[in-house]
C-alpha cells in the first residue's frame, strides 16, 4: 500500500466516522428536540424528510467512492480532484443549509490536510480556495434569502465574511504546513527507494557471490586443509600489506627519526601482538647499542634491558644480517629480558646494503609464540625500517648541503640569514644583546695572483677551521661570500664582541697556511655592531657591520673596527 492509498483509506473511515456522528446529531436534533415542532407543522415536517433525504444521498456517494477506490479509479486526477469538490460542497452544503453544527469545519480542514499530505501543499491550497470559494457563495445565497425573508442588517453578512475569511486563511497555513511535510516524506521516500534499490542489487549481488562460493566450497570440499593453508597465508599477506602501507605512510610524513621509529616500533606491536618491541641501534661514536624506541615503560626494566643488549648474541644479529628465534626463553641465558617473564623472543637485524643499523627485538611472555612466517614478517618490517633510516640520513645530509658551504664547511650566507632574523626577533622580545662581525682576509687576491686558486682555496678552508674551533656552541659562523665571513653572537653585547673577535684575529695572525709547496700566513681585518648599542634593525646591523670593516680596511687591515654608537 502506497502513501496514497494509506492517506485515502484514512480519510475514507473518517468520512464515515463524520457521516455517523452529523446523522446522530441531527436525529437526536430532528426526532427529540424539535418533536414538537414536527406534531404541529407541516413544513418542518418537509424540512426534516429533505434533511434525511440528503443525508441518504450523501451515505450513496459515500459508498460509490468507496467502491471506485477500491477498483483505483480515484487514483485517476480528475475523479480524485473531482471527489474531492464534491464532497467539500457537501460539507458547505450541509453546515449552510442543513445547519449541522460548526464541528463540521473540522471536516473540510481534516480534508485539505489528507490532500496536503498526499499530494502536497498546491493542490491543497487549491483545494481550500475552492471549498472557500463554494462555502461564501453558499454563505451569499443563504444570507440574501435571509436578509430578504427575515431583514437581517448587512452588517452581518460582512461579520460573518471576515470571519470565513480568516477560518480559511488558516486552512491555507494547515495546506502549506502539511504540503512541507508531504515534500519532506516525498524525499525521504525517494532516498529509501534509492537505498532499497542498492540493497536489493547488493543482495543480489551477495546471492550470486554465495552460489559461487558454495561451488567452489564443493569444488574444493576434499581439500579443506589446503584451503585453510590458504586462507591463512592471504591473512598474513593482509596483514604484510597493511603493515607496509602503514609503514610507507610514516616514512612519507614524519621526518623526525626518533618520532618515525617509535611509531614503527607502535606499529609492530600492534601487527605482532607482542608484549615488548623495542628497536636498538648501533652508536658510532661509542661503539655500543642504545635503545632508541621501545615501549617498556618501567625505568628499572629498561635499565635492565640497555645494561644488557650489547651482548654477543645482539650484536651477531645485527653483524651477520640473521635472524634469531628462541620460543623458550632462559633469563639466565638472556639476561636482558631479566624482571619481565619473557618466555618467547625474536630478532631480526636493522641492515640496508650500505649501513648496519641495529636490530628489532620483540618479545613475548607466552612460550612457542612465534614461528619462521613471524620472523619473516619481522624481516620485512625490518628493511622497511631501514629504508626509513636511509631515507633520514639522506634528508639531513641534504638539509646540511642546503646549509653549509661546500669550500669551508660551515654555514652559507642564505642559512645566516634566516639565523639572523629569528635570533634578531628573540633578541627584540627578550631585549638582550646581538652581536655580529664581519671580517675577510687581507689581500686575498694576491693570494690568487701569486699561488694559484687552489691555494687560496685553502687558505679559506684554513680559516674557516681555525675560527669555528674558537666559537661558543650557539654562535653562528657562515661564509657570507668570496673571501668575506660572518659571525653572530647571540646574548653578547658590543665589547664583548670586540673581545671575542680582536682574540680571533690574533689567533687568524698567528695561524700558518701551508701545502707541499707554499707557506704563508693571514691577517684578517674585523667589523662589529651590536643591536641595540649600534642598530635597532636587521639591515641597520648588516649596513653597520659593514661600515666598520670598511674603517678597517681603510685604517690599514689586520685590526678590529667598532660601529658607531647610537647615543654617540
Amino acid at each position: 500500500m502506497n502513501k496514497y492509498q494509506r492517506y485515502e483509506t484514512m480519510f475514507i473511515k473518517m468520512t464515515w466516522i463524520f457521516l455517523t456522528i452529523g446523522t446522530g446529531f441531527f436525529l437526536l436534533n430532528e426526532l427529540v428536540f424539535n418533536a414538537d415542532m414536527i406534531r404541529e407543522g407541516k413544513e418542518v415536517v418537509f424540512s426534516t424528510i429533505w434533511k434525511l433525504f440528503f443525508g441518504l444521498v450523501v451515505f450513496i456517494l459515500q459508498f460509490l467512492k468507496l467502491i471506485f477506490f477500491k477498483k483505483e479509479i480515484l487514483d485517476k486526477p480528475l475523479f480524485y480532484y473531482t471527489n474531492r469538490v464534491v464532497w467539500l460542497l457537501i460539507i458547505s452544503f450541509s453546515i449552510i443549509f442543513i445547519n449541522v453544527g460548526s464541528w463540521s469545519y473540522v471536516v473540510i480542514l481534516f480534508t485539505i490536510i489528507v490532500t496536503s499530505l498526499s499530494k502536497g501543499s498546491k493542490p491543497g491550497v487549491i483545494l481550500a480556495i475552492c471549498s472557500f470559494v463554494i462555502h461564501s457563495a453558499f454563505t451569499f445565497i443563504a444570507f440574501s434569502y435571509r436578509i430578504k425573508l427575515l431583514g437581517l442588517l448587512s452588517l452581518d453578512i460582512v461579520e460573518n465574511f471576515l470571519i470565513l475569511v480568516f477560518l480559511y486563511f488558516m486552512f491555507v497555513l494547515f495546506a502549506v504546513f502539511c504540503g512541507m511535510i508531504f515534500k519532506d516524506s516525498t524525499e525521504n521516500e525517494k532516498e529509501n527507494k534509492h537505498l532499497m534499490e542498492q540493497l536489493e542489487e547488493k543482495y543480489l549481488q551477495l546471492e550470486v557471490a554465495q552460489e559461487e562460493i558454495k561451488h567452489q566450497y564443493e569444488k574444493l570440499k576434499g581439500a579443506n586443509q589446503k584451503l585453510e593453508d590458504i586462507n591463512k597465508r592471504l591473512s598474513v599477506s593482509i596483514a604484510e600489506f597493511y603493515t607496509l602501507q602503514q609503514i610507507s605512510q610514516a616514512i612519507s610524513s614524519i621526518l623526525d627519526i626518533g618520532e618515525l621509529l617509535k611509531y614503527l616500533n607502535d606499529i609492530i606491536i600492534g601487527v605482532m601482538g607482542v608484549n615488548y618491541s623495542t628497536i636498538i641501534l648501533f652508536d658510532d661514536g661509542s661503539g655500543r647499542l642504545k635503545v632508541q624506541a621501545t615501549n617498556i615503560t618501567s625505568l628499572d626494566e629498561l635499565a635492565v634491558l640497555s645494561d644488557n643488549i650489547n651482548n654477543n648474541m645482539l650484536r651477531q644479529v645485527m653483524e651477520n644480517g640473521e635472524h634469531f628465534l628462541e620460543n623458550n626463553a632462559d633469563q639466565n641465558k638472556y639476561p636482558f629480558t631479566q624482571g619481565r617473564e619473557v618466555s618467547s623472543l625474536m630478532c631480526v637485524p636493522l641492515n640496508t646494503k650500505s649501513r648496519k643499523y641495529g636490530l628489532v627485538l620483540v618479545e613475548h611472555k607466552l612460550s612457542f609464540a612465534f614461528d619462521e612466517d613471524n620472523v619473516r614478517l619481522l624481516d620485512i618490517i625490518s628493511q622497511q625500517v631501514g629504508i626509513a633510516m636511509e631515507n633520514a640520513d639522506l634528508y639531513h645530509k641534504m638539509q646540511e648541503l642546503a646549509t653549509k658551504d661546500g669550500l669551508t664547511g660551515i654555514y652559507n650566507r642564505q642559512y645566516f640569514q634566516q639565523r639572523l632574523e629569528s635570533e634578531f626577533l628573540s633578541a627584540q622580545k627578550g631585549n638582550y644583546p646581538l652581536s655580529t662581525a664581519i671580517f675577510d682576509i687581507d689581500h686575498f687576491k694576491k693570494f690568487n695572483d701569486t699561488f694559484g686558486h687552489m691555494f687560496g682555496d685553502k687558505v679559506l678552508k684554513a680559516i674557516a677551521d681555525a675560527v669555528s674551533v674558537s666559537l661558543r656552541k650557539n654562535d653562528i659562523f657562515a661564509r657570507y661570500g668570496g673571501e668575506e665571513f660572518i659571525l653572530l653572537f647571540p646574548g653578547t653585547n658590543l665589547n664583548d664582541a670586540y673581545e671575542k673577535v680582536e682574540v680571533l684575529r690574533k689567533m687568524v695572525g698567528q695561524h700558518i697556511v701551508k701545502d707541499s709547496l707554499v707557506t704563508a700566513s693571514v691577517t684578517v681585518s674585523f667589523g662589529v655592531s651590536s643591536f641595540n648599542e649600534c642598530a635597532l634593525s636587521e639591515n641597520e646591523l648588516l649596513r653597520s657591520v659593514d661600515d666598520a670593516l670598511y674603517d678597517a680596511k681603510a685604517s690599514g687591515r689586520n685590526c678590529v673596527k667598532v660601529a658607531r654608537r647610537l647615543l654617540e
